[in-house]
């Protein structure tokens, strides 16, 4: 294997190892967000703590309170039921897209091997028919 060729297969299985790094950090980085999306939806009902009612607490600062109540609700259901969904949806977009480029890039090593040992063999057989004489324009006559 010429050195470009050795230069080339080792940034290809260089790279090829730092997308299944990217590929495990991924993977582990959307286990947690699943685990802190389930809790922060069991934390849901905190927002609607303490209970109000007219008895203990009524007028403009209650209402006030209520709108804002209100408003994280909105808030705390954007965030559960779309933002986290769509990080979720890009982390899995960009695990395939990895995992697809680790596809080509193992195909490519291979080939890239499979191709240097055919030059291997190519320049063996060339070099022996060299010295005996018995290279011709169809090849090698020795095998």
């Amino acid at each position: 294997m010429l050195l470009m060729e050795k230069a080339s297969l080792y940034a290809m299985q260089g790279t090829l190892s730092a997308k299944k790094e990217q590929i495990t950090q991924l993977k582990a980085c959307k286990s947690e967000l699943k685990s802190i999306k389930e809790e922060f939806t069991d934390s849901k009902s905190t927002i609607k703590k303490p209970e109000f009612s007219t008895n203990t607490w009524q007028g403009s600062l209650a209402d006030s309170f209520k709108n804002i109540r209100n408003d994280m609700k909105s808030a705390y259901d954007d965030i559960k039921g779309k933002q986290f969904d769509h990080l979720l949806d890009k982390i899995n977009e960009r695990i395939a897209s990895i995992e697809d480029e680790i596809q080509s890039l193992s195909q490519d090593i291979s080939s890239l091997k499979n191709w240097s040992n055919n030059r291997k063999c190519w320049w063996s057989c060339w070099s022996n028919c060299r010295r005996s004489y018995r290279w011709s324009s169809r090849g090698c006559n020795q095998f």
